[in-house]
């Protein structure tokens, strides 16, 4: 009678719970007082600001606070609302100028050099980066968007979250980052500070509205709410449970907040998303039209009065109605909820992984309802999925002891919910092989080639295997030689101390890395620390130099020999590039290389490389600075390797195929992709060729596969009828057969044919200057002709120094043009020679070019010039004070009304003015990137 009397209390104050919401607001500054030193927050939680030196000006809903990049800035004292340990959002409207420290702060509530904030947000002036910074179990991490994101001169909203698992950050309402991001966050105790993180010169250079904190991670939906400010959001928001969550009941109270227009809701439940997302109120799913904000599902009487079923996903859906608005019904997202089943899952290692340590420690999460677990593990499948009687534990972690090298194991663990036991699937995995020692000096070889799991095997022999640390699964890719290793900023290779203790004097790290394309920020490509020292660990890059720090010396000051030079940033991001580290201590050597050449090298470095206590790849070894990009076949040495040895380090597995055309990654005209060619392997008599727009189907394709395109015994593959234009992703992949018909896998190579041609798109061009009196080849200006030495043309190309190329505000790709006008008394013109002409091929009919300006510049009309003559002036003859980038279409028919033959198309010619008459002008800087031929 007494758990009866329990069960009808509790459901009836269930029952009572409506409208509740998860999306909780801790603050919210609206900025709307217009005078004063106080921002009120009118959350309701009492998080009140004081300006220190910002000013009152226009916002972009009424008033905002002006900030000057130098001493202003809103402090707001720590509270228990403000100091958020679990989900998180932060949203601002800011328009922002490009001034100032090379980092704007929105906000933060954490120190430099820490204790970092707990959640933070910053513009990157340089590259036009948006940045949400965490602290998490400690360790400061970061994520951001791609380059030019954020535009400086106009006003923009700017949101982050971070959900536990996954952050992601948001700019006008549009998703442009999500990265699995696992952790707890850890408080600071330090107040918030809007437009400057303290201890530093990270002040915010502009004006900033609308600041919003909420301790849940919102949905897109409710972003676009947030961003809208004041104004009307009809849809239903707020779910709870959170989309996507994991609900350990077997009846749920669904809640929401109703949209702003709403008068009641019809309600969707079920268990196939499909169902619920097409579903009508005529559908079995529909579960009525309702005032209140609430369901109870999984009770009598209600939805599912058998209870909800673990191991089952449910969907749900509210559309907001309103009768007396046309528009209603407003139909809302599809939620969706879990429940876990009752055995157990997630088993670590997952079910048939391989290259496991051999000591490893088992995991898994509990079934739902279990309280003990027993758990079996041995080498024979038969015995481990009948055996019984098991010693029950609480923990949800087993060591399995000392396991044999190469051995295939499989395992299993029962649930005890207190009545039952259940039992749970056989699982398997595979330890790691034993592996010869071919090299002494090679004490570590890491080449990323498992493809799947936890471990990055040391193919060297020594043992010196890598533990992925990654929040999520590790993000196994093709790399230059076969499989690599994205670090993505959120991965790391732990491998430890002992890869190190024979390393004293001499020491190599090589390895190929492939830099985000999107830009690398300041980060470790690898560090072997003692304690907090730096032993051996480089940036590539930080702050634009590429770092190579080792050794100890005492009262040095830092305590470990540097050199450093400035990297271009094609040299570390955007395509394939060989690194190579060398210390030798003993001549006092210390040396960069790339790509096999000796790129940098000092003398008189001496300090040892000894006492190191941990070592990873792509981060330090606390997580902090993470690598953004892909690592493959990274080799230690306890030796100082010589330029030939590098090189032929390089080569990789000679056996295999190489050399691929188009390359790794290649972005292809569709004029250029005839055939396919490699290299082929040292033992080869013969290569089989898969293609096909499906990875994974190539990668696992044998000869009756449709992808088998056949066994060549030349190095190349006529493409004719295999490959179209606008035929998007192609995987390829060749197998080297060898005269005793052993086959020799080879490496997923990718290349992309767009639907378009390619004009420009700006990436060819170099930064490498002639000899004194000779004339330069492939820099951006010695091929966009402008008006440098001319007095009737104002245009200039280019930077004055490299990268002559700008690098920083893209489009697409890593390169555009910048492009500054000066149409005092002239006109600006740039003109590109086309190395090909006809512009008719594959029936194209429209030219599209990107374009970025700058509200400061002076209005100038914009044209487009073919072969000097056919002139197409931009509409808006304020064009050049777009600060966003903007695409330009123009029929190509335009032109040939001109009387310019499209199928012999010599020169395109940027400029600003009205051609052929020049006048009283002004000034201005522009950017412009991918022209290219559309049908």
């Amino acid at each position: 009678m007494c758990g009866r009397l329990i069960w009808l209390v509790s459901f009836v104050l269930v029952l009572g719970i409506v409208g509740s919401t998860s999306a909780d607001l801790v603050a919210y500054w609206g900025f709307d007082e217009s005078s004063g030193d106080t921002v009120f927050d009118t959350s309701g939680n009492g998080n009140h600001g004081t300006i220190i030196g910002a000013e009152w000006g226009l916002g972009k809903y009424g008033p905002a606070l002006n900030f000057n990049a130098q001493d202003n800035y809103v402090e707001v004292p720590t509270s228990d609302s403000l100091e958020i340990n679990e989900n998180v959002t932060v949203a601002a409207w800011i328009n922002w100028t490009d001034a100032g420290d090379g980092w704007l702060c929105l906000l933060a509530n954490g120190q430099q050099g820490g204790p970092w904030e707990n959640y933070g947000l910053f513009v990157n002036r340089g590259g036009g980066f948006l940045y949400f910074t965490l602290s998490l179990d400690g360790a400061h991490v970061t994520q951001q968007t791609p380059g030019s994101a954020v535009v400086p001169g106009e006003w923009l909203h700017a949101a982050a979250t971070w959900d536990g698992a996954t952050a992601r950050i948001y700019v006008n309402g549009v998703l442009m980052l999500e990265q699995p991001q696992a952790g707890t966050l850890t408080s600071t105790g330090l107040p918030l500070r809007i437009g400057h993180r303290d201890g530093s010169a990270h002040y915010f250079n502009g004006s900033i509205d609308e600041v919003r904190i909420y301790n849940h991670a919102l949905a897109e939906t409710e972003i676009l709410a947030a961003m809208e400010g004041g104004l009307e959001y009809p849809y239903a928001l707020g779910p709870n449970p959170e989309d996507g969550a994991i609900f350990e009941e077997t009846w749920v109270n669904l809640t929401w907040s109703p949209g702003d227009s709403a008068d009641s809701h019809d309600v969707y439940l079920g268990d196939n998303f499909d169902d619920v997302n097409d579903a009508t109120v005529d559908s079995p799913v529909f579960r009525g039209n309702q005032t209140l904000t609430s369901l109870v599902a999984g009770f009598v009487g209600f939805a599912y009065p058998e209870g909800l079923v673990p191991g089952s996903t449910y969907y749900w859906r509210v559309d907001e109605v309103n009768p007396a608005d046309p528009n209603s019904p407003w139909k809302g997202n599809v939620w969706s909820f879990w429940i876990p089943p009752r055995t157990a899952y997630e088993s670590s290692p997952a079910d048939g992984i391989g290259f496991v340590l051999t000591d490893a420690t088992l995991s898994w999460t509990a079934g739902f309802g279990a309280s003990l677990h027993q758990v079996y593990l041995g080498d024979n499948l038969d015995e481990v999925t009948n055996a019984a009687g098991g010693s029950l534990q609480q923990d949800t972690t087993y060591a399995a002891g000392a396991l044999e090298s190469g051995k295939t194991y499989y395992w299993r663990v029962d649930e005890f919910d207190g009545v039952e036991t259940h039992k749970g699937d056989v699982w398997s995995f595979t330890t790691v092989p034993e592996l010869d020692i071919t090299d002494p000096a090679l004490v570590g070889w890491w080449t990323f080639d498992e493809g799947r799991g936890a471990t990055a095997v040391d193919w060297s022999g020594h043992g010196n295997h890598g533990s992925v640390e990654v929040a999520g699964d590790p993000l196994w890719v093709d790399g230059y030689h076969s499989g690599a290793m994205d670090m993505a900023g959120i991965t790391s290779v732990r491998i430890g101390a002992e890869s190190w203790s024979t390393i004293q004097n001499q020491a190599t790290l090589a390895m190929w890395t492939y830099g985000d394309p999107a830009g690398v920020p300041n980060t470790f490509n690898f560090g072997a620390f003692a304690g907090d020292s730096r032993i051996f660990s480089a940036h590539v890059p930080w702050g634009g130099n590429v770092y190579f720090d080792s050794g100890q010396t005492a009262g040095q000051t830092p305590e470990y020999d540097r050199i450093f030079r400035a990297a271009s940033p094609s040299e570390y991001r955007g395509n394939w590039r060989h690194w190579t580290f060398v210390k030798n201590a003993e001549t006092g050597i210390q040396e960069i290389y790339l790509d096999g050449e000796l790129w940098y090298s000092a003398t008189g470095m001496t300090g040892l490389m000894t006492g190191v206590t941990d070592f990873t790849l792509g981060s330090q070894p606390n997580g902090g600075s993470p690598y953004r990009g892909i690592m493959d076949d990274v080799r230690l040495y306890n030796t100082a390797l010589t330029a030939e040895q590098i090189a032929e380090l390089m080569l990789g597995n000679m056996k295999l195929a190489g050399n691929p055309a188009p390359d790794r990654l290649a972005l292809v005209d569709p004029r250029d992709i005839s055939s396919l060619s490699w290299s082929a392997g040292d033992a080869a008599v013969s290569h089989d060729v898969y293609l096909g727009t499906d990875r994974n189907a190539v990668a696992g394709a044998d000869n009756s596969a449709p992808e088998f395109k056949g066994n060549q015994a030349g190095t190349s593959l006529s493409l004719a009828g295999l490959v179209e234009f606008g035929g998007g992703d192609f995987y390829w992949r060749v197998d080297e057969i060898e005269a005793d018909a052993a086959v020799r896998t080879g490496t997923i190579w990718k290349f992309t044919v767009p639907d378009y041609l390619i004009a420009d798109n700006f990436e060819s061009y170099d930064d490498v200057d002639p000899e004194p009196g000779e004339a330069g080849i492939n820099r951006i200006f010695d091929k966009w002709i402008d008006g440098f030495g001319t007095l009737t043309n104002g245009a200039l190309v280019g930077n004055d120094m490299p990268p002559y190329a700008e690098t920083g505000i893209v489009q697409g790709g890593m390169q555009s043009m910048i492009y500054r006008y000066d149409n005092a008394g002239k006109t600006s013109e740039a003109t590109l020679t086309l190395a090909r002409g006809d512009w008719t091929v594959e029936g194209v009919t429209k030219m599209s070019l990107w374009f970025r300006g700058d509200s400061a510049n002076s209005a100038e009309r914009m044209f487009v010039a073919l072969n000097g003559a056919a002139v197409v002036y931009h509409d808006d003859a304020s064009a050049t004070q777009i600060t966003n980038w903007t695409e330009w279409v123009i029929d190509l028919s335009t032109f040939g009304g001109f009387g310019v033959n499209l199928a012999s198309v010599n020169t395109i010619t940027i400029g600003f003015g009205t051609k052929g008459s020049p006048a009283a002008g002004g000034t201005g800087q522009m950017y412009f990137d991918d022209i290219r031929l559309y049908r």
